[in-house]
C-alpha cells in the first residue's frame, strides 16, 4: 500500500504534473472568472436597471399626460358651470352635466336635494355677472372624480363641491353640493 501512493507521485511528476501548480493555476483562473463574473453581472444588472428606469420613466411620462388630460377634461366641465353664470346663460352649463345630475345643500338645517335643471334656470334668470372659482381640490380615481372650487358669482361667495364621472371621452357632473360662504 505504501507504493501506491508513490505511484501516484511518480506517474504525476513523470508526466510533469506539479500539483500545487496546478491549485494555483487554478485558483487563478478562477479569480479571473470570479471577476469577468461580477462584472458581466453588474454590467447586465445595470442594463437592466437602466432599462427599467427608462420604462418607468415613459410610463410616468405617460401618467403625467394622462392626469393632464383628464384635468383638463374634468376643468372643462367647471369651466362651463362658472361660464354659465357669468353669461346669465344656464344652457353653457347643460352639457357639463349629467342629466339625472342633482344640486343639493342644507338651508336653516334643512336638507335641500334638487334635479340640476333648478341650477340651469337660476343661471338664465340671473342678469350676466362677475363670475371666478379657484380650484381647491381635484381628486381623480379611474373615471370617476371629486372636485372643490371656491366660487363667487357676483358678491355672493361658494364652497362648491362636484362629484364627475367620465362617460365616454367627456367628464359629466352628477353632483353638485354647496355651501354660501359668509
Amino acid at each position: 500500500m505504501k507504493n501506491i501512493p508513490e505511484r501516484k507521485n511518480a506517474v504525476s511528476n513523470s508526466a510533469g504534473f506539479n500539483a500545487n501548480g496546478f491549485r494555483q493555476g487554478i485558483g487563478k483562473i478562477s479569480k479571473k472568472i470570479f471577476f469577468v463574473a461580477t462584472i458581466s453581472a453588474l454590467t447586465i444588472g445595470g442594463l437592466l436597471i437602466s432599462c427599467q428606469d427608462k420604462n418607468n420613466q415613459n410610463n410616468k411620462t405617460e401618467l403625467m399626460q394622462n392626469n393632464q388630460e383628464q384635468k383638463e377634461g374634468i376643468l372643462k366641465a367647471i369651466e362651463l358651470y362658472v361660464e354659465a353664470g357669468r353669461k346669465g346663460d344656464g344652457n353653457i352649463a347643460k352639457p357639463a352635466f349629467a342629466s339625472t345630475a342633482t344640486m343639493s345643500w342644507s338651508e336653516n338645517g334643512v336638507l335641500k336635494s334638487v334635479p340640476i335643471q333648478a341650477l340651469f334656470d337660476g343661471f338664465s334668470a340671473a342678469e350676466p355677472m362677475e363670475a371666478n372659482y379657484t380650484l381647491t381640490t381635484l381628486d381623480v380615481e379611474g373615471d370617476v372624480a371629486i372636485v372643490r372650487i371656491e366660487s363667487q358669482f357676483g358678491p355672493n361667495k361658494y364652497a362648491d363641491m362636484f362629484t364627475l364621472v367620465k362617460g365616454g371621452s367627456d367628464w359629466k357632473i352628477i353632483s353638485k353640493i354647496y355651501q354660501v360662504k359668509k
